[in-house]
């Protein structure tokens, strides 16, 4: 007869209060990681965002790490909540839950209803709040935007279903993300790296078009301003641009640049299609493996720059061509930097001034320091070590 294990109450209140301690711990982590988040601090160690932050340091998954962000700023307005969960009488299941529905006016009633709540039954719940109004949200779906008369601005106004929402946002957040830093280290706001991956995605989406015809933007230049270092273009909706910001637009874009004299008379028309050939492009992105601007990681979403454009006579093929991150390729082109050397090789960076760029030492993560665990807690001696002894 195979023996009964034997009941230690000792360990089952052991258990019970360590998870209240697991819990509390929590609250003072979740706590300071908004703190940290809202005056983004994480940008010091070289991080684009508080959720990238956590899992370069703790080795979280991109997932859960997330999850700690957005459970973060959610408890900072639900302190029936971040109560309960402090205490230990919820989960970390229940608390990821209750706080995806839980509003101010909600706090004190999910706080006392959740702790004796099965997680099923709280994602149930928060499922059928999520969708009520489904039908409505939906049929008031829009987007319009509007381009400024007097000022290079563009403007999006819109809503959209929430289900939608979190497509784009998971997006555009994931490409901003990516964002690499500026030359001097730090990271641009987060709204504007959203604004720079919703214009990739745009592109992207435009370049894999199968009908050239519908795809396809037009891009005016006068014929005096091709080659020149100022000058203006316009798209064919009359929208001004910066001939700088064509030349970029041009290097691996699906454009068609149409030159033109003053009486209006075309006098070339570039190619519909990506002005580096397939083939060429793979050979590029396997030698480059990504953005060759000193310390970019970012390997997706790259664009092919000439050294010299072919506006000035570059020439389309390796000793010519670059693999740049879409910031990195305005920094050439609207910022005024300039790139020198052998692409096959070495490659120099010059500031718009003039000197070589010469990449400064990141910040190294200060070494992990131990944390002596609680000692205390009225738990029994034998149930603190790693292997109790056996008592039966």
């Amino acid at each position: 007869m195979q023996d009964v294990p034997r009941y230690d109450t000792d360990r089952y209140t052991a258990l019970d209060r360590w998870h209240a301690i697991n819990c509390g711990s929590h609250v003072e982590i979740l706590d300071e990681m908004a703190r940290m988040d809202s005056g983004e601090e994480w940008t010091y160690d070289g991080a684009s965002s508080m959720a990238n932050w956590l899992v370069d340091r703790y080795n979280l998954s991109h997932r859960t790490a997330s999850e700690w962000v957005r459970v973060a700023h959610s408890i900072r307005d639900l302190p029936a909540i971040r109560a309960a969960y402090q205490a230990g009488r919820m989960s970390w299941d229940q608390v990821r839950t209750v706080t995806r529905i839980a509003t101010t006016e909600t706090d004190d009633e999910l706080a006392e209803m959740a702790p004796d709540t099965p997680v099923r039954d709280l994602n149930r719940l928060a499922r059928e709040i999520r969708l009520r109004d489904v039908e409505k949200v939906h049929r008031e779906r829009s987007l319009t935007w509007k381009f400024d008369e007097d000022l290079p601005v563009f403007s999006l106004f819109g809503q959209m279903p929430a289900a939608d929402g979190v497509e784009l946002v998971k997006a555009i957040t994931r490409h901003a993300n990516q964002a690499p830093p500026q030359p001097d280290g730090t990271y641009e706001l987060f709204e504007a790296r959203c604004v720079d991956a919703l214009v990739q995605l745009a592109s992207e989406a435009r370049g894999a078009d199968r009908d050239p015809d519908r795809a396809t933007a037009v891009i005016h230049i006068p014929i005096e301003h091709l080659s020149s270092a100022g000058g203006s273009a316009e798209s064919e909706d009359g929208v001004p641009l910066h001939v700088e910001t064509a030349r970029r637009l041009v290097c691996d874009a699906r454009l068609q640049i149409s030159v033109e004299q003053a009486t209006g008379t075309v006098v070339g028309v570039g190619r519909t299609n990506r002005n580096i050939p397939s083939w060429l492009a793979r050979i590029i992105r396997n030698r480059d493996r990504g953005c060759r601007y000193p310390g970019c990681r970012r390997g997706r979403w790259i664009h092919i720059h000439h050294l010299i454009h072919w506006a000035h006579g570059g020439p389309t093929d390796l000793d010519n061509l670059i693999s740049l991150c879409p910031y990195h390729h305005r920094l050439i082109h609207e910022g005024g930097w300039r790139i020198s050397g052998d692409p096959n090789g070495e490659v120099t960076w010059l500031r718009p001034e003039g000197p070589e760029f010469v990449p400064s030492d990141r910040y190294l993560k200060a070494a992990a320091r131990p944390i002596g665990m609680l000692e205390d807690f009225s738990i029994p001696d034998h149930l603190k070590g790693p292997d109790p002894p056996d008592t039966s």
